[in-house]
């Protein structure tokens, strides 16, 4: 009789659902943020103590580490974007990014940034590229999956050298790290191929090209210190903003933590877990790395898992981004037409390709890189470097990337100066 009961009341409930089905979706969709905000409340009203000190690390990491590494970058990238400089760059380099990637050359602008300076750096030039007409809403799509990395101070530093106490094991997560986003980027070329822009459909001269973006460099009426003004402005806007959502997932985090609930959802998958080589500490690690990367690998670490187990989930975090960076390139990309699904499913795509990448490289090279040992895990995962170093050491990537770009430039130029005017293509 209770089953009777039971099937006749989940088949009333299943005809009711199927009825308002679009009722029911816009009540949960309108109803599921303010639920969420009052459990939250609820959350600090109970851990008090948690969430205080979770605030106080998620301040201390953002003005000690964050804001030193990625504050030059933002400056660095809003002055070459809104002084014609990444045109230029964008016109030499589309022989390389539009075959592989299928995106405009400018898009290398926000690749190589991407690649040496830290999420949401990559972000945040891809939205300036197309809020400038630079790109076209699918380019811009293609472009953001592959070009939001984590930079290597903190995988080779925070990772490598805090967490593990062996840079060359950062080095590794770090190189399977970009070749996971290359990858990426090299899939999504596909991506909504047939639907070209009209960017797609110009030809390009690449000579003529160069000589009127010299041109424009020469003639710009913009003057230096207003641009230089503006630009430190909306960096420091968007250096708050990043500040604000990491000090709401560190709190998260911990309170997940303190609750017990990211140990029960870790209980709930023993089987799964065994088959795998993983212990509850690296499930835990794992689960935490979903929502923030940080304190994810710090878990990881810790574990006694095998040091290939915890290196692979480590980079499948690390490639992943975790909630915390998403919901900063969600309110980055906010401003535009940018579809955020695209990002979403290249991330996850990424941290299991990194993830391979990262057991094929430590398969190979593991006579080369240290073995399971006492010293590991040893560290809080903090980057033992001052603000000054980082500060320098951002500046230092920025200098790399900017000279390597202007080689490639300058070299380009003398090409086609001494070669006769023919197209390229």
């Amino acid at each position: 009789m209770n089953w009777f009961l039971l099937s006749s009341f989940i088949f009333l409930l299943s005809t009711i659902f199927l009825s308002y089905k679009k009722t029911v979706f816009a009540y949960l969709k309108n109803s599921m943020l303010p639920i969420m905000a009052f459990l939250f409340i609820l959350s600090l009203i109970i851990f008090p103590k948690t969430a205080v000190s979770s605030a106080s690390k998620g301040i201390k990491l953002w003005l000690e580490i964050v804001f030193p590494s990625l504050f030059p970058f933002f400056v660095a990238t809003q002055l070459l974007s809104k002084s014609g400089v990444v045109s230029l760059f964008g016109v030499i380099l589309e022989p390389v990014m539009r075959p592989l990637f299928n995106v405009p050359g400018c898009g290398s602008f926000a690749l190589a940034m991407g690649i040496v300076s830290g999420y949401p750096v990559g972000a945040s030039i891809t939205a300036d590229l197309r809020k400038q007409d630079m790109i076209t809403r699918l380019e811009a799509e293609r472009l953001l999956t592959f070009t939001n990395n984590s930079g290597p101070l903190f995988i080779m530093g925070a990772v490598g050298v805090g967490m593990f106490n062996q840079p060359r094991l950062g080095y590794l997560l770090y190189i399977s790290h970009i070749a996971a986003c290359l990858t990426v980027g090299f899939i999504f070329r596909y991506y909504k191929k047939r639907q070209t822009g009209s960017i797609n459909k110009r030809k390009v001269n690449i000579p003529d090209n160069i000589k009127i973006e010299l041109k424009k460099l020469k003639n710009s009426q913009t003057n230096p210190w207003t641009l230089f003004g503006d630009c430190i402005k909306n960096s420091v806007y968007t250096i708050l903003a990043i500040g604000g959502f990491i000090i709401f997932f560190s709190v998260l985090i911990n309170i997940m933590l303190s609750s017990g609930l990211i140990g029960a959802i870790g209980r709930l998958l023993p089987n799964f877990a065994g088959l795998a080589g993983l212990d509850s500490k690296t499930v835990e690690g794992f689960l935490c790395g979903i929502f923030e990367i940080t304190t994810g690998a710090s878990y990881i670490t810790h574990s006694p898992s095998a040091l290939a187990v915890k290196l692979c989930c480590a980079s499948l975090i690390i490639g992943w981004a975790g909630f915390s960076v998403h919901t900063q390139v969600m309110s980055i990309v906010s401003t535009t037409d940018i579809r955020v699904k695209p990002y979403l499913l290249g991330k996850a795509l990424q941290g299991v390709i990194s993830c391979f990448y990262t057991f094929i490289g430590y398969s190979l090279f593991s006579s080369l890189l240290p073995g399971e040992s006492a010293v590991f895990a040893n560290s809080s995962g903090n980057i033992t470097k001052g603000w000054g170093n980082i500060f320098a050491d951002s500046i230092q990537y920025i200098g790399i990337s900017a000279l390597i770009m202007i080689i490639i430039t300058v070299i380009y130029i003398c090409i086609i100066s001494l070669s006769s005017k023919k197209s390229l293509f």
